[in-house]
């Protein structure tokens, strides 16, 4: 898998990510490969999924530092966040390289597999995001909810009283 489009935008859209090879590159449609991608990214946007083991292919994708800020993207645990300076970090780099590696983050081609909508401004302020702003929260809040739903207390079970202990019939 090496590249995953925008909603509403057309299969064009690849050549922003793969530019001057307009004719070198070569469309296929294998079920065999697109099946499992399509079955997790179901998954992943029904709650039921939130790791995607499918084979990436970014070797001809990007530059070295580009493909260095994906790789930390995709250490970003499921259900949290980190902002621009904090990637900059964990790359080596210093603070000020924030549009630098704001910039690597917006040419990951794979949306929602190298999850770059969990990098934010560091005001909290979402920032862009390929997919829309809109996508971008949505994918957020998809995620906090089944963090939520997996971190929520089990229900109370109907216990018996002390008093109703040992009583046949109960």
């Amino acid at each position: 898998m090496n590249f995953v489009s925008s909603p509403g935008r057309f299969l064009s859209e690849i050549y922003d990510f793969y530019p001057g090879q307009e004719y070198d590159l070569e469309y296929k449609y294998e079920e065999k490969q697109t099946k499992p991608v399509k079955e997790q990214l179901e998954e992943y946007l029904t709650g039921k999924r939130e790791q995607f083991d499918v084979p990436l292919d970014l070797t001809d994708t990007g530059t070295e530092f580009q493909q260095q800020v994906w790789r930390a993207i995709q250490a970003i645990p499921y259900g949290q966040t980190i902002t621009y300076k904090q990637l900059a970090e964990q790359v080596g780099r210093p603070p000020e390289a924030v549009r630098a590696v704001g910039h690597a983050v917006a040419m990951n081609p794979l949306l929602i597999l190298v999850p770059c909508h969990r990098v934010i401004k560091a005001n909290g302020d979402l920032g862009k995001y390929r997919g829309g702003v809109a996508a971008k929260q949505k994918l957020l809040e998809l995620e906090q909810t089944v963090i939520t739903k997996k971190a929520a207390p089990p229900r109370r079970l109907p216990l018996p009283h002390l008093s109703q202990l040992n009583r046949p019939g109960l």
